[in-house]
């Protein structure tokens, strides 16, 4: 199963959602690589950060390298969950996306996706199982949402307060709700510690269900 989760705009918790649904994945389901192409993935997990080549650095065009290769940059965090960090800030000519969507395809692994608010390249949206839309009920993050790539699911992380509701948010999207997750001050406290490995089941468990 691969999963690319994605936002239409920053501070939507997308990382955090991304993170942590693989931390469950690697503990429910086995083998489990997690692609950043953001870069914020260490900080979230409490990695330190590499200095070494990553998935950017992979992607060059004139890269040759092949899927073990690419396996080789991981960085292990837990016995079933490896983290393929961002490596380069940006990629050298053009991306080899139809190479990378090749690896995920005949991937054994989960294979998750933490595009952030970047580009969706169609050859990934071809091969994965799912797109899903981290969002909060916002005006501005739906407006802009109604302009990127259509999704197949929403994650809503519930805020007190706002005006708009999940219903309104799925109305919006015209995509199912996967999960609600509370903006919840004890996450925040996970991440700033570094323990959103260790406490994902707690905090985020009852939430996907899958």
């Amino acid at each position: 199963m691969s999963t690319i989760f994605m936002s239409s705009k920053g501070g939507n918790c997308t990382t955090v959602t991304a993170a942590a649904f693989s931390v469950l994945s690697a503990q429910r389901n086995g083998k489990t690589l997690l692609i950043d192409l953001c870069g914020d993935v260490p900080a979230v997990l409490g990695l330190p950060e590499s200095t070494g080549p990553g998935i950017n650095d992979w992607l060059a065009e004139r890269n040759t390298a092949d899927a073990q290769a690419l396996l080789l940059l991981g960085s292990t965090v837990t016995e079933n969950l490896m983290v393929l960090q961002r490596g380069s800030r940006f990629v050298e000519g053009e991306p080899r996306w139809k190479e990378l969507a090749k690896v995920i395809s005949e991937s054994s692994f989960n294979v998750i996706i933490d595009a952030g608010t970047g580009y969706l390249p169609q050859e990934l949206v071809a091969v994965v199982g799912e797109i899903t839309m981290v969002v909060k009920p916002c005006y501005l993050t739906l407006r802009r949402a109604t302009q990127h790539f259509h999704p197949h699911n929403i994650i809503v992380i519930k805020e007190e307060g706002r005006a708009l509701t999940v219903n309104d948010v799925s109305h919006v999207l015209h995509a199912p709700i996967a999960a609600q997750i509370p903006y919840d001050s004890t996450i925040s406290r996970a991440v700033d510690a570094g323990l959103l490995v260790s406490r994902a089941e707690v905090l985020f468990g009852p939430y996907f269900t899958n």
